[in-house]
């Protein structure tokens, strides 16, 4: 036999193997495919003006911003033609003006596409409303999906469905605040269906998974407890609302409630990964005594416990990066940022570190006690 029909007998082996998985990556594939035709010709299904822009004449001058220093600007003269409704194909003229911050204009380029408004005068004009940006939307959500199924496979589909629940419930949760309900009795509830479908449909229902779950329900509880307390003994002294002052419902419980959802996915990870590895260790060596594996758990609790509360300050800090930089540039003083600008984010910050802290001890021994079945202490006589 030669050496290329053995090779081509390997190829084929491997394929019936992985028949199953081939049929899946490639249905992903079609149905990636078939998204991105639809998002690329969707705009007849808009009912706004959308115009596709052709060329761009630009010229460069200077502006004086609200702190009296000059700032790069530049003027756009547009060419675009409307491709849906009634005057599909038409070639209209635009204008916009972008600054070098980009805070609240558009930087826009030859290709884009836009909404725009017609005014209609003695003579039509058009006026840019925003850019069409589901494409790029489509391009992340179905980099995401492809990457979660094909490296994460049926798990990764399984974790796919407890996201998709979780904006379902969490969609629920603002329709029934909108629609007058007590806001905290509602993100509670929504808060412990967001624990029990995303542990339980990834994990199973299990030791582990009820290990998981009881640890982020009691490390979450007590850090609600605690901030409660400290905001209520000490009246919201050095707390700022000011970013909340938009809203039209009293900004304590918002902010309650903003930090009550992201404590609740850091102490979620910590849990489910301590529980996974308690699991792990005893699978691996049944007979191992309870000290031990506890001692072990410690272990790996003071590693995560350290890095998730650095990603805590990060994924809270880097939200507020723009606002930093905006008063920087207008002279704002950095310790007043920081007073006023990040109260609010160092605060959520804290009280997610404290409720990883708690939570840590809780899964260990609700982990232990499940897997061991016995006092913890007692040295296993399997």
């Amino acid at each position: 036999m030669t050496h290329t029909s053995i090779k081509t007998e390997n190829l084929i082996c491997l394929f019936k193997n992985n028949k199953r998985n081939f049929i899946i990556v490639l249905c992903l594939i079609i149905t990636s495919l078939f998204t991105l035709y639809f998002i690329w010709t969707n705009e007849s299904y808009y009912n706004k003006v959308i115009a596709k822009i052709t060329t761009i004449t630009e010229q460069e001058s200077q502006a004086q911003g609200m702190n009296g220093k000059l700032e790069p600007i530049k003027k756009q003269e547009i060419k675009a033609i409307i491709i849906n409704g009634t005057l599909k194909g038409k070639e209209i003229k635009l204008e916009n003006t972008t600054s070098y911050s980009g805070a609240y204009d558009l930087n826009l380029k030859v290709n884009d596409e836009v909404f725009v408004s017609i005014q209609q005068n003695n003579t039509p004009s058009y006026k840019i409303l925003d850019v069409k940006r589901d494409k790029y939307t489509a391009y992340i959500t179905i980099l995401f999906i492809l990457l979660i199924l094909i490296i994460g496979g049926y798990k990764g589909f399984k974790s796919l469905t407890s996201v998709i629940i979780n904006i379902i419930i969490f969609s629920l949760t603002i329709l029934l605040f909108l629609r007058g309900y007590n806001l905290i009795l509602v993100a509670s509830t929504a808060s412990i269906l967001f624990i029990t479908v995303s542990i339980a449909l990834v994990n199973g229902i299990n030791k582990k998974a009820i290990s998981a779950v009881v640890g982020t329900l009691a490390g979450t509880i007590f850090t609600m407890l605690i901030t409660a307390a400290v905001i209520k003994l000490t009246h919201s002294n050095g707390i700022h609302y000011e970013e909340m002052e938009f809203l039209t419902h009293p900004p304590e419980q918002i902010f309650f409630i903003e930090i009550m959802i992201g404590t609740l996915g850091a102490i979620m990870d910590i849990a489910i990964s301590i529980s996974s590895a308690i699991n792990e260790i005893y699978d691996k060596n049944p007979y191992i005594e309870n000290k031990v594996l506890v001692d072990s758990a410690r272990e790996i609790g003071k590693d995560i416990m350290g890095t998730m509360s650095n990603t805590l300050v990060f994924a809270y800090i880097s939200g507020s990066i723009p606002m930093i930089l905006l008063l920087l540039k207008n002279d704002f003083p950095f310790f007043y940022i920081i007073h006023v600008n990040l109260s609010l984010e160092i605060i959520r910050a804290l009280t997610g570190s404290i409720g990883i802290v708690i939570s840590i001890p809780i899964t260990i021994y609700t982990s232990v006690f499940l897997v061991k079945k016995h006092k913890i202490g007692e040295v296993s006589n399997q």
